[in-house]
């Protein structure tokens, strides 16, 4: 596998990596809500917010990548 094929397929783990923590996080900020501890959801929104919008960045960079590769390198 070239090397940047592999650079690119670890950033897109990582990015699965946190989508993933974002989704858990909004399983756990639901549950607390529903628990009525909402100073504790209150406390994970501003970070949710993080996670999105560097998500939305870090998808549209590794598009921005794959797109650079060549055909032969791509999937």
């Amino acid at each position: 596998m070239p090397q940047r094929h592999m650079i690119a397929n670890t950033l897109a783990l990582m990015h699965q990596n946190q989508l993933a923590l974002g989704e858990s996080i909004q399983f756990i900020s639901a549950w607390c809500q529903h628990q009525g501890l909402n100073e504790l959801t209150l406390g994970l929104q501003p970070h949710m917010a993080l996670l999105t919008r560097n998500a939305l960045q870090i998808n549209g960079r590794l598009q921005d990548l794959l797109e650079c590769l060549p055909a032969s390198e791509q999937s």
